[in-house]
């Protein structure tokens, strides 16, 4: 369970990184074919229309998490906790910043690590 664990971590802190430099190639490769994507603002997307939204917005410019509370069950990870993401707005280009609660749903592949959903519920700060 503890190399699992250590898996995770590694996994999140690629995914941050994937979604701030912003590394498409390894972005596509952590993201499901069948990819639920639910924003702060309520829009939805699979995997294809996220990829392409995050490479108009150029990805985000930071994200902060606490490190995620972590439930194993088969081969499936959940990860939850506060988030803090600063993005740049598509319509002005302006930085932004979501504040909420981050839930993230992977599956174990024989390759790797997947995520089939990802949400982030935003909460008043």
């Amino acid at each position: 369970m503890k190399t699992h664990l250590s898996e995770l971590l590694e996994f999140e802190r690629q995914r941050q990184q994937a979604l701030t430099q912003p590394d498409l190639v390894l972005l596509e490769k952590l993201l499901a074919e069948d990819l639920v994507h639910v924003h702060s603002t309520g829009m939805v997307h699979n995997k294809q229309q996220f990829l392409k939204h995050i490479e108009r917005m150029g990805g985000f410019i930071a994200i902060s998490r606490e490190t995620p509370d972590i439930r194993l069950e088969g081969g499936f990870a959940i990860l939850t906790g506060k988030t803090r993401n600063t993005i740049r707005l598509l319509e002005t280009g302006e930085e932004n910043v979501r504040c909420g609660f981050s839930t993230l749903v992977l599956r174990r592949t024989p390759q790797s690590w997947q995520i089939l959903l990802s949400q982030l519920t935003p909460y008043q700060s």
